[in-house]
């Protein structure tokens, strides 16, 4: 019984979290760019990181979105969270960028989120991971 209810919450969870959105955004190509868009990959200690991901509209409608994205240490502490958002027009793709400037060296894994908006949350494309060290 207790198998039971665990595959129906499971199948509600996927469910709900999938009938919203997921097919109408599409997110690529995550990668740290410095302030003119130049990729940085070997990071340091007090520099700025811009966090980018490709955002593209895949619906046949416009849509609101918040990009989300949460840096978390190598002790599971999140060290930075931050959001933005926007809209898409139908087909429209954009680049979606955070800043985040490490105080600490280390290993760091970086969570992207794409979501319709910061009230209702309901995901528009499926969370990434990212990993990155700062040295």
């Amino acid at each position: 019984m207790k198998f039971l209810l665990f595959l129906i919450f499971v199948g509600t969870i996927i469910g709900s979290s999938s009938a919203y959105g997921y097919e109408e955004t599409s997110t690529s190509d995550f990668k740290i760019v410095n302030s003119l868009g130049e990729e940085i990959k070997s990071p340091v200690v007090d520099q700025q990181l811009n966090l980018q991901t490709s955002l593209k509209n895949v619906s046949e409608k416009n849509i609101d979105w918040a990009y989300i994205v949460q840096v978390i240490n190598s002790d599971g502490a999140i060290v930075d969270l931050n959001y933005a958002t926007g809209s898409l027009a139908k087909n429209q793709t954009l680049a979606a960028a955070l800043s985040w400037t490490p105080s600490a060296a280390g290993n760091y894994k970086i969570e992207v989120f794409v979501w319709d908006n910061l009230r209702d949350i309901n995901p528009l494309a499926p969370m990434s991971t990212h990993s990155i060290t700062v040295t």
